[in-house]
């Protein structure tokens, strides 16, 4: 596993020589961990903030429209979570909707650290890129600009280089999953059929798992069914492999909620508790991923960013659960953990009503 150095080494020897005591730690133990799904319509743009304030953005939504998804993303970090900066961008691929945003957004906000999965450019042995980006996509060359000196490409296996008691390491990348030997998985005795391979970017997404204590939290940004099959078969890649059971407490529901993601075994194996879905009006929600969601016992919510108005209501999830009611959007979810990991709470927006789950 490589860990990727961070401040944090340099800090040891003061930190053991000004520990405080266990009272003052209490003091100090301050907010928890903060995860806010940000509306960009079917993109996707999720915010982490740990106990230590140190923030990363996956993913940054669509170029365009006045800049309307950095917009958005700048009103969350700076007027909702009460930062001035970001210190990690991931990148989950190369589609419009996942990296768009990065050209206004930086214009707007100091982003100090890009991560991502490797490009063309960067000549490592093994990635493809079958749909792009192109050299001369202007996307791609603001991002260049916008990261250069900065970018670090993630593998699997990887960590990010956080501070403090939150862990966020790389399941998948470049169409590659996370070696080790992992648990054995009963669920895989009776596996639906692999799908025609997928050529485009969102089988080479990166996969992270987020961890604070007990608490787990999935984004697999469009990672499809193949790929996320080796994640769980044959054996479970994302468990702890520890006493505990391998669920997964928060769930961002795979590719906006699209069938050719979403994999019955990854899903049935993780047993999320609860789920958050960054769908669009008409983009993701599709009917056979919120009947598969609604038929897992350990869920006990099921959010969505929008209500997909080209099914039913049988087919959209509970109306209290949907962010948005207006096709423009605008409303953003928010996650709260607590300190030491044991409990989460869900809310829409920042006055609507929160439900408290515990961690498993």
């Amino acid at each position: 596993m490589r860990v990727i150095p961070s401040r944090v080494a340099c800090l040891l020897l003061i930190a053991a020589s000004t520990a405080p005591t266990p009272a003052l730690a209490r003091q100090a133990e301050g907010p928890g961990l903060e995860i806010y799904y940000i509306d960009v319509l079917g993109g996707a743009a999720t915010l982490v903030v740990t106990p230590d304030r140190e923030s990363i953005l996956i993913d940054s939504g669509w170029p365009g429209l006045d800049d309307r998804d950095p917009k958005r993303i700048e009103h969350v970090l700076k007027d909702v979570a009460g930062l001035d900066h970001l210190d990690h961008l991931v990148t989950t691929h190369w589609h419009t909707d996942h990296y768009g945003g990065v050209a206004g957004l930086a214009k707007r906000v100091r982003i100090d650290r890009y991560w991502d999965r490797g490009l063309p450019s960067d000549g490592i042995d093994g990635l493809d890129f079958p749909d792009g980006p192109k050299p001369d996509d202007p996307l791609l060359v603001a991002y260049l600009a916008a990261s250069e000196g900065k970018r670090t490409v993630l593998r699997p296996g990887d960590m990010l280089p956080l501070e403090g008691e939150v862990s966020a390491l790389v399941l998948a990348s470049g169409g590659e999953v996370i070696g080790g030997d992992g648990a054995p998985n009963a669920r895989c005795d009776d596996l639906p059929p692999d799908l025609p391979e997928d050529r485009s970017d969102n089988a080479r997404s990166l996969a992270l798992v987020f961890r604070l204590g007990r608490f787990d939290f999935l984004d697999c940004g469009d990672l499809t069914w193949n790929i996320e099959r080796q994640l769980v078969c044959p054996v479970d890649r994302i468990g702890r492999g520890e006493a505990r059971d391998d669920a997964v407490d928060l769930y961002q529901v795979t590719h906006h909620g699209l069938d050719v993601s979403n994999h019955p075994t990854l899903v049935q194996t993780i047993r999320p508790t609860v789920t958050i879905m960054n769908n669009g009006p008409r983009k993701g929600g599709s009917a056979e991923v919120v009947r598969l969601l609604g038929s897992i016992p350990s869920i006990e919510a099921n959010y969505q960013m929008h209500r997909n108005v080209t099914t039913g209501p049988e087919d959209n999830t509970d109306p209290a659960l949907i962010a948005n009611d207006s096709p423009e959007g605008g409303q953003f979810i928010r996650v709260r953990v607590e300190p030491d990991g044991s409990r989460f709470s869900v809310q829409i927006g920042e006055d609507g009503p929160g439900r408290s789950f515990e961690v498993r």
